[in-house]
């Protein structure tokens, strides 16, 4: 079991998924017959992550009943920030978390294997871990030079950057930087001025649901996953 909480954001209204998130918050859209949440909160128990904070909003109500009905016997709460930005809603969940936290997206499955991830963090343990994702441009790209002249074709490449994906630790003695951010991209450039965030390389299965086409390619993928 894995000393460490989670923070899970599920305010959201998931407007890049109408009309599908007219009725239902994000989190609660099925993937072969299974929230997005059911997925998140089963990979996390898997690796002993034994306190879940979920961050809720936008129809929170629907939340709570899914969590009473799949998860009464864990240790979980929900915390309802309404419309709150999302540096508000991980404001208002941190004085509810007891040690260090595991922040994670409630539209974002993948199979991570935390403990790798947890002990990556361990090697430096004062600092911030975040997990990235390999980008890849799906058609070919040029570089041109004078005159328009193509320098270089490239078919597919994978960017030197990286996507943060979540499945990022914060330890207990940086929860004050939280304090005074008015964004979450706020805390993460403040981390990278002082040399305080690190990057978990995560290569496999990797799945964010914020359109159609996006839950079409989970539906067709997510037994890679679970």
């Amino acid at each position: 079991m894995n000393d460490l909480s989670a923070i899970i954001l599920c305010g959201g209204k998931g407007m890049r998924l109408r009309p599908l998130t007219e009725d239902i918050p994000k989190p609660l859209i099925e993937i072969n017959g299974k929230p997005v949440l059911f997925y998140i909160i089963n990979h996390l128990l898997k690796y002993g992550v034994n306190e879940i904070i979920i961050a809720a909003g936008y129809k929170s109500n629907m939340i709570k009943d899914f969590m009473s009905k799949n998860f009464s016997g864990i240790n979980y709460c929900i915390v309802d920030s309404g419309d709150a930005a999302i540096i508000d809603r991980i404001k208002d969940c941190i004085p509810k978390v007891s040690k260090d936290f595991i922040l994670c997206y409630g539209d974002t499955i993948c199979d991570v294997n935390i403990n790798k991830l947890i002990d990556f963090h361990k090697e430096e343990s004062n600092e911030v871990t975040i997990t990235s994702y390999p980008i890849s441009i799906p058609f070919g790209v040029m570089k041109t030079g004078p005159k328009d002249i193509v320098l270089k074709f490239e078919e597919k490449p994978v960017l030197d950057e990286v996507m943060n994906i979540g499945y990022c630790i914060f330890p207990k003695n940086k929860f004050s930087i939280f304090k005074e951010a008015k964004s979450l991209v706020d805390v993460y450039n403040t981390l990278v001025s002082k040399s305080l965030l690190r990057c978990y390389k995560h290569t496999k299965i990797h799945i964010t649901i914020n359109t159609i086409s996006e839950l079409e390619y989970a539906e067709r993928n997510i037994k890679k996953v679970f």
